[in-house]
């Protein structure tokens, strides 16, 4: 066989792998939209290891709780339902400043599957989540603050 036919293919995969190293990122907010259905999906598996993984290690809310706080309520919420089966709708993404972002996230929780029509939210448990994200320097998004409260039926985008 001759070196040139043998280094093609070679020359070939090595720009094919340097070019997905170059990539961009996907825009912010479709990084944040991923990052809910990430989440979305860890709970449902009750994968406290993952969701800790989404929680900035410097979390502090405005009632003082910390990130060992919120593993802690995850904790005895995966303890206390077996079963966890979430609808997620993501409301608004905003962007104060560069590297912080808002976004509110409406959530309907209940302990076995549910239909979307409305007959199965009325027996999920309602959410409202107003979730301060920072963006890290591998381009991920981490909570920082979290809000949470049972929504105006005005605001249910379901």
């Amino acid at each position: 066989m001759h070196p040139r036919s043998t280094l093609l293919p070679l020359l070939f995969l090595l720009a094919l792998v340097l070019s997905g190293c170059g990539r961009e990122l996907p825009p912010p907010e479709e990084r944040i939209r991923a990052l809910v259905s990430e989440a979305r999906e860890a709970a449902e598996a009750r994968d406290l290891s993952a969701l800790r993984n989404l929680i900035a290690d410097d979390y502090r809310d405005a009632q003082g709780r910390e990130k060992g706080d919120l593993v802690n309520i995850l904790r005895v919420l995966f303890l206390r339902d077996q079963s966890v089966h979430l609808l997620t709708r993501v409301g608004e993404i905003g962007f104060p400043e560069p590297g912080l972002a808002t976004v509110t996230v409406y959530v309907a929780m209940a302990g076995r599957p549910f239909p979307e029509q409305d007959i199965g939210l009325l027996r999920a448990d309602l959410h409202r989540f107003d979730f301060t994200l920072r963006e890290t320097r591998s381009g991920d998004w981490q909570a920082v603050d979290i809000v949470w409260r049972r929504p105006d039926r005005a605001d249910w985008p379901f």
